[in-house]
Formats: C-alpha cells, sequence, structure tokens
C-alpha cells in the first residue's frame, strides 16, 4: 500500500511522471499479489503431503467444534 502511496506524494511532479510512477507501483502490487497465492498454494500442498506421508488424513478428521468432518 505504501508502495502506491509513495507514488503519488511529490505534487511538483507532472500528471504524467505521477501516471507512471502509479503504473509501475501497481505491477509490484500485482506482482507480490500473484507471488502470496502461489506461496500459499504451495505450502497448503506440501503441507498436506508431508501430513499424507505421517498417515493423517484431513478429511478423516473432526472438527473441535462438532462432529463435522474437518475437509
Amino acid at each position: 500500500m505504501r508502495c502506491a502511496i509513495d507514488a503519488q506524494v511529490d505534487p511538483t511532479d507532472t500528471p504524467r511522471t505521477r501516471r507512471e510512477r502509479l503504473r509501475k507501483a501497481l505491477r509490484k502490487i500485482a506482482y507480490w499479489q500473484r507471488k502470496r497465492q502461489r506461496s500459499a498454494k504451495s505450502h497448503r500442498k506440501r503441507r498436506l503431503r508431508e501430513l499424507h506421508q505421517h498417515g493423517i488424513r484431513l478429511s478423516q478428521l473432526r472438527k473441535c467444534s462438532g462432529g463435522d468432518i474437518a475437509l
């Protein structure tokens, strides 16, 4: 978020310069969001694989709050 704000803060810049800075900031933010999504997916897959290797099946676990299946 700070990246986008920094792109707009300088009042002495021309509107074109501000737009370019904002575009650059938006590209960075989009990249970070994609990277975060990929990392979360990868982490989940790895963790599920590790649990599976230890014989733990989430589909067979019960939730603590009730009798429902975890997934």
